[in-house]
């Protein structure tokens, strides 16, 4: 039998600033953990962000849009990536 791959896996969350047209990042979470606070001018852009997990190897699996616009006036997303654990 051979063996089985074996994954690690990232959890990416974001909210965009304003309607997203920019694809400015307004609220960032990766892996449960808050990486810039609200209105911070250094935020990256969505693009920034996935240039850098795929130069680190990562790819996305799934990505899910949570709208909770009458309650809090966002709308999450809400990406996975995994990549190969070698060694």
């Amino acid at each position: 039998m051979g063996q089985f791959k074996q994954w690690e896996y990232k959890s990416v969350r974001f909210d965009y600033k304003g309607r997203g047209i920019t694809q400015e990042i307004n609220l960032l979470d990766i892996d449960g953990k808050r990486v810039r606070d609200w209105g911070s001018a250094d935020v990256p852009s969505l693009p920034e962000i996935l240039a850098a997990l795929g130069g680190d190897g990562w790819e996305m699996v799934s990505h899910v849009v949570n709208q909770d616009n009458q309650t809090n006036g966002v709308t999450f997303h809400y990406m996975q990536f995994k990549r190969e654990l070698i060694g």
